[in-house]
């Protein structure tokens, strides 16, 4: 069964599935979009309905412990967020007759291990992946997680920091009152990150670097040259250990983590050229699947 949160979750942060209104042929295509660490399908919803719009059955699951504040992810283990990918990629395989995976971030990650385990894939797009973590302190939460069980993001000293977790509470809820006193009390609450997950997040990432070498099907890699939380060294790097000839690299400048989103202006772009990638491969002959 698909994750149901415990949780109170807003509704546009929840699963999605659109299905065509319109169809590309006598094949059913499908996408299946796959959000990253601390986001959820809120953040790809309007590309998801572009390319919905252009014939596209597009789907996006919850992963467990997403969908609202960071402190939802205490005892939640990554293998929960592979199992949830699974379900999702059997639902949108059910679905279609071709399949191409879509990823943002950390989920680019899952789009890798769907396709390395299970095949018939026809390509796969990915948005702002990470090979890497971007702080190597995050390295010490393997150990760390068993006398510290919380940590506070809006106390650190690195203005990046304080300014993340501004934009984090805020896309929770744009009505916030961020620099109220009232707001500033609940802050320590709202914004905390277990030390557990952040752990389970970076074996994601290690798992990632075994799987990028055996990721054999045609990869488009999209990067922000101005991304803090997934530097653009890492879809380099990414790119080049990617095993097949059928991949391209594109890095933006002046673009940060969000590049698909429509208050990026680059967005509409993205949006192009996936959905290009996606059309040109629909006229291989013979689908491409990973093995």
């Amino acid at each position: 069964m698909p994750f149901k949160p415990t949780y109170a979750v807003q509704a546009e942060r929840l699963p999605y599935t659109f299905t065509p209104i319109i169809h590309l042929g006598e094949r059913r295509i499908g996408v299946l979009f796959l959000h990253g660490f601390m986001g959820s399908p809120l953040s790809s919803r309007p590309m998801a309905r572009f390319l919905n719009e252009r014939g596209f059955f597009v789907h996006c699951p919850l992963l467990p412990g997403h969908g609202s504040y960071p402190d939802k992810l205490y005892r939640v283990s990554h293998r929960a967020w592979l199992a949830e990918a699974e379900e999702a990629y059997q639902l949108a395989r059910d679905a279609c007759d071709d399949l191409f995976i879509l990823g943002h971030s950390m989920g680019n990650v899952l789009a890798a291990h769907l396709t390395v385990k299970f095949g018939n894939v026809r390509g796969v797009a990915m948005l702002a992946p990470v090979i890497d973590v971007p702080d190597p302190r995050l390295r010490l939460t393997k150990y760390a997680r068993f006398f510290l069980p919380w940590y506070y993001p809006h106390k650190s000293k690195r203005e990046s920091m304080q300014q993340l977790v501004r934009e984090r509470v805020l896309d929770f809820d744009p009505s916030i009152d961020f620099d109220s006193p009232e707001f500033q009390e609940q802050l320590p609450q709202v914004s905390r990150v277990p030390i557990s997950g952040m752990y389970e997040m970076v074996r994601m990432i290690e798992m990632g670097r075994k799987l990028w070498p055996r990721l054999d099907v045609p990869v488009r890699i999209y990067a922000g040259e101005e991304d803090n939380a997934a530097p653009p060294e890492n879809a380099r790097e990414i790119f080049n250990l990617l095993p097949g000839r059928d991949k391209e690299l594109t890095v933006y400048p002046d673009v940060g983590h969000e590049l698909m989103r429509p208050f990026e202006p680059i967005h509409m772009t993205v949006w192009q050229s996936v959905n290009d990638f996606f059309m040109g491969q629909l006229h291989q002959k013979e689908p491409s699947t990973a093995k």
